[in-house]
C-alpha cells in the first residue's frame, strides 16, 4: 500500500470512527427521549436501527484488521488503529444499550421519582458521549482527562436512583398490594440503572484510549 494511499486509509478510519460516534449518540439520544415521553412507537424505531449501527461496526472492524495485516504499523500510526478498533467496539456496546434501554421502555417504566433520576442520567451519559466522540476528533487529551473525572458523577447518581428505588418499597403496603407488577418495574429500572452506569465506562474508556493513542500513556487503560 502506497504512503499516500495509507494516509488515505487513515483518515477513513477516523471519519468512520467519528460517524460510528454520531450513530451511536443519535441512537442513545433517541432511546433516553423515548423514555422520557413512555413513547412505545420511539422506542421500536430505535430497536429498528441495531442491525445498521451493527454493519457500520464491522466495516470499521474489518478496516482496522486490514490496515494492521498489510502495513504492520508502529509507533503513532499503530496505536491509532489499535485504538480505534477498541474505541469502535466500546462504541457499539453503547449501541446495544440503546437498544435495551427502548426495549425497557417499549415494556413500559413507571413514571416515578426513581424514573426522573434514571433520565438525569442518561442525559448526562450522553453529553459525555458526545463529548468524549468531539475529543476523539480533536485528540483533546485535556477533555478527556476531565471526561475520566466525570465518571464519579454518574456513579453517585446511579447509587442515588437505586436508593430511592428501595426507599420507595418500604412504602408499599405488602398486605393491600399486588407486588409483581412493582417487581417487575423495579427489574427494568435497576437494569437500566446498571446499563447507563455502564454507559459512562464505555465513555470513559474511550477516553482513556484517546489518551493513549496520543500520547502513549496507558496508565488510564483498564
Amino acid at each position: 500500500m502506497a504512503r499516500k494511499n495509507y494516509q488515505k486509509e487513515l483518515n477513513s478510519l477516523r471519519e468512520g470512527v467519528i460517524e460510528m460516534g454520531e450513530l451511536v449518540h443519535t441512537q442513545f439520544e433517541r432511546s433516553i427521549q423515548a423514555l422520557s415521553d413512555r413513547d412505545k412507537e420511539a422506542a421500536r424505531e430505535v430497536i429498528t436501527t441495531e442491525d445498521a449501527i451493527n454493519e457500520h461496526y464491522l466495516e470499521l472492524d474489518r478496516k482496522c484488521i486490514r490496515l494492521l495485516n498489510l502495513q504492520q504499523p508502529v509507533a503513532g500510526d499503530l496505536r491509532f488503529i489499535v485504538s480505534s478498533f477498541k474505541i469502535n467496539t466500546e462504541l457499539e456496546r453503547i449501541g446495544d444499550i440503546a437498544v435495551n434501554v427502548a426495549k425497557r421502555t417499549e415494556g413500559g417504566l413507571p413514571d416515578t421519582q426513581t424514573t426522573a433520576d434514571v433520565l438525569s442520567m442518561a442525559k448526562e451519559g450522553s453529553t459525555m458521549v458526545a463529548d468524549v466522540m468531539d475529543a476523539y476528533g480533536a485528540v483533546d487529551v485535556g477533555t478527556c482527562r476531565e471526561i475520566i473525572a466525570r465518571d464519579d458523577q454518574i456513579d453517585q447518581l446511579a447509587i442515588h436512583a437505586s436508593r430511592q428505588l428501595i426507599r420507595g418499597a418500604t412504602y408499599i403496603d405488602t398486605d393491600a398490594t399486588d407486588l409483581d407488577p412493582y417487581r417487575e418495574d423495579a427489574v427494568r429500572l435497576l437494569l437500566t440503572i446498571d446499563d447507563l452506569e455502564q454507559v459512562a465506562d464505555h465513555a470513559t474508556n474511550i477516553a482513556a484510549r484517546t489518551v493513549y493513542m496520543a500520547t502513549g500513556d496507558d496508565s488510564l487503560l483498564e
